[in-house]
Parts: structure tokens; sequence; C-alpha cells
């Protein structure tokens, strides 16, 4: 699928996952990988190559369920509809073997503006305007309905526009897009993943707790409360992982 705005390069587009191992310049490779092309008419493209996925989710993403980068596409389409930025999503190729899905790529325009990471090397919390700016953003984000999958420091760009700043946000094929707005647990679930900075978090709960008119100690609370719970599960699932490798090795 090719955003009509960018058909005039669509067989380059398209031409993209055989070339994908061998061009293009490498931003960010881990799980995915994240690569930059030029079109040849210059238009820049970031094109991000979701992992192979395992047996059960290649059979779903065949048959059953949107896959990645489709979802990525899609959901970039929606939040620009509700008014919020996002890099321009440019096109979405699922790669097939024998009927089963394998690869799935989801290209957009490029965003150069920088993350808000730089909040957790701020001790003292100096960028308060950048904080609250960005807890604003999330509020916004909320009261349309819409719940980041990973609110992630890093998935959150900024750019100054006179004294304020403002937002674009990325990695958003985990988001979830709910009707009537999320409720105040849901929210605050919503803000367990922010940073596992602890002094941090509790500070832009706490600013989130401002904006909505809720308790900020009680919604602090709870949010510690859920983040002990997701580190504990998270412990849980890697505790389980060596024991099935030790397993395996008997």
């Amino acid at each position: 699928m090719v955003n009509d705005s960018y058909s005039h390069i669509a067989t380059f587009i398209n031409s993209i996952p055989s070339v994908f191992d061998t061009e293009g310049t490498l931003i960010y490779e881990e799980r995915n990988v994240v690569k930059r092309f030029d079109a040849p008419d210059g238009t820049p493209l970031i094109v991000k190559r979701f992992k192979f996925p395992n047996p059960v989710q290649r059979f779903a993403y065949s048959f059953y369920r949107p896959s990645k980068a489709r979802r990525a596409y899609e959901y970039a389409l929606r939040l620009i509809e509700l008014g919020i930025d996002t890099p321009t999503p440019i096109a979405y190729i699922e790669e097939k073997r024998n009927g089963l899905f394998t690869y799935g790529y989801f290209m957009s325009a490029e965003n150069n503006n920088p993350d808000c990471r730089l909040l957790r090397n701020d001790p003292h919390f100096d960028n308060d305007r950048l904080a609250r700016d960005l807890m604003a953003f999330i509020v916004t984000l909320h009261e349309k309905g819409v719940l980041h999958g990973d609110t992630n420091l890093s998935n959150f760009l900024y750019e100054k526009r006179g004294d304020n700043y403002h937002f674009a946000v990325i990695d958003i094929n985990r988001s979830k897009f709910v009707s009537p707005p999320p409720t105040q647990a849901q929210c605050l679930r919503n803000l367990v993943r922010i940073t596992h900075i602890v002094s941090l978090l509790k500070y832009l709960v706490g600013i989130y707790a401002e904006f909505r008119g809720w308790d900020a100690e009680e919604s602090t609370s709870k949010v510690m409360a859920m983040l002990h719970h997701f580190e504990q599960r998270r412990k849980a699932k890697h505790a389980f992982r060596i024991w099935r490798l030790w397993r395996r090795k008997k």
C-alpha cells in the first residue's frame, strides 16, 4: 500500500524489500531494523523492517490480524485525522513466502527532531517547560481516545515553537484507539513505561494529575504500584526464559 501522495515513487518504494539488506543508511538495529533511503527524486524515506515473526504471528498476520507494518501505516493516518502529529506515512509492504507472512516494512517521512530522553539527564527537573508541555500533550492524546502502545520518552519527538514545545509521536503500531476516552486507570497505566527513573516518573505523573484535576499523590501511588507489578512480571518472564534454555541444554 502506497500513499497516493507518493505514487510518483511507487516503483522505488516497492523495490526496497529486495535491497533493504544491502542499501540504505542504518539508523537503528535491534529487534527491528530502521534505515534511511533516498528516492530518485530526492525524497527521504525512513524504512522500518519489523523482526521476523514467530510461527503463531506468521499465521495470524497472514489470515486474521493486521501486521505491525500495516497498523503503523493505518494508525498514522488516524492520528493525523485527529490532529496529532506523526511522521507522514508513505507506505507499508508485507512479504509472504508460501502464502505465509514473513517481513513487514513501514515507510514514513523523515523527522529529525530530538526525542524527550534528555529529561532522563535532568535530575533537578530544570527542563520544566518541556516536561509540562509533554504531559499536556499526553493528556491531549488520552482525551482524544489514544493510548500510545509504548510511552517511552524516546517515542516523543519535540520541537521548540516560541515559548512552548510541539510534539510528534513515533513507534505507534501497538497503540489503541478507544471510545469513549480511556478511564483514569487506563490513563495511569499508560504512563508506567515513560521512564523507570522513579523520581522522574513521579514528577511527570504529578504534572499529568495536575492537568487532569486528579489527586497527585494518589495518582503517583497507583502508577508506582503498576510499575512494581510490571517489573515483577518482566523478571518472571526473564527467569522463565532462562529456565527454558537450561532445560534445553540438559
